[in-house]
């Protein structure tokens, strides 16, 4: 008996570590098709990696809710003349629970802007909550960054 509860113990355990080590997997495969939508300038496809009630928390920003204003905030941002050149971001830890895939990672993003004479890069952490969807697929639900320096110390 002690052994049946411990094999199913076990069992949970394991696939519990896998099902982390998909989601793992997928966001990652998510994150590089949201780092190319955003070099190619493409808002249309990055507004597709969220859902409609999205709750945005960027860096130096007030909080965005709703994909509307999300995607007029990245308008913004394009209209101004930011530019980004490159986007990296490592996926260090995977959490899930019930619908939801809590994400934690860094990042690195080199930009350019009007005004400047050369590119900037700059690099942080994130926090993302992902949603699972009926169809099997992951959207964000949440999201928060911030860079590591404050601009005015680099």
């Amino acid at each position: 008996m002690l052994s049946g509860i411990l094999f199913l113990l076990l069992s949970a355990t394991i696939s519990f570590a896998q099902s982390n080590e998909d989601y793992k997997r997928q966001i990652e495969s998510l994150n590089a098709e949201m780092a190319q939508a955003m070099v190619a300038g493409d808002s249309q496809k990055s507004m597709g990696f969220y859902t409609k009630d999205v709750i945005s928390l960027p860096n130096y920003q007030p909080m965005l809710t709703g994909l509307e204003e999300l995607r007029r905030s990245n308008e913004e941002m394009k209209n101004s003349g930011m530019t980004v050149n490159a986007f990296h971001s490592k996926t260090l830890n995977v959490i899930s629970g019930g619908n939801y895939i809590t994400e934690t990672g860094t990042f690195e993003i080199t930009f350019t802007m009007k005004g400047l004479e050369s590119p900037v890069t700059d690099s942080g952490k994130y926090v993302t909550i992902w949603e699972k969807q009926p169809d099997g697929s992951l959207k964000i639900k949440i999201e928060t960054w911030n860079s590591d320096k404050y601009p005015a110390m680099n």
